[in-house]
């Protein structure tokens, strides 16, 4: 079983057919169209996710070294992490553009009106 989790063959197409009900359900979350069991589908199956990346990036660790070694891969990651620290700690706020429950933890400390 460890064999085949660890398998590019295998792992690949996994984590790329985890990612999609994932993302869609979560983008259905984000808009609040919730349906009934969704919710348990995204944080199954995003577990899985989850613990598929973990193993596809150990086991492809070499050929993303090399990767991140380019010239814009660097720049593409620290973006990456920027945008998720900025979302994470602000927030992208509700429709009247306040923090709402999409808010981070700076969301917590803003008083509403």
């Amino acid at each position: 079983m460890i064999k085949a989790m660890t398998d590019r063959p295998f792992l690949s197409p996994v984590v790329a057919f985890t990612f999609v009900p994932v993302a869609l359900t979560g983008v259905l979350l984000l808009f609040h169209l919730h349906l009934p069991g969704m919710m348990s589908i995204h944080k199954w199956i995003g577990l899985g996710f989850t613990l598929f990346c973990i193993f596809h990036i150990a086991v492809n660790w070499k050929i993303l070294v090399k990767y991140l070694n380019r010239k814009g891969a660097r720049s593409a990651l620290v973006l990456a992490v920027v945008l998720t620290v900025v979302c994470g700690v602000f927030g992208l706020g509700d429709k009247d553009g306040r923090p709402g429950e999409h808010g981070g933890v700076a969301s917590a400390y803003v008083k509403r009106k």
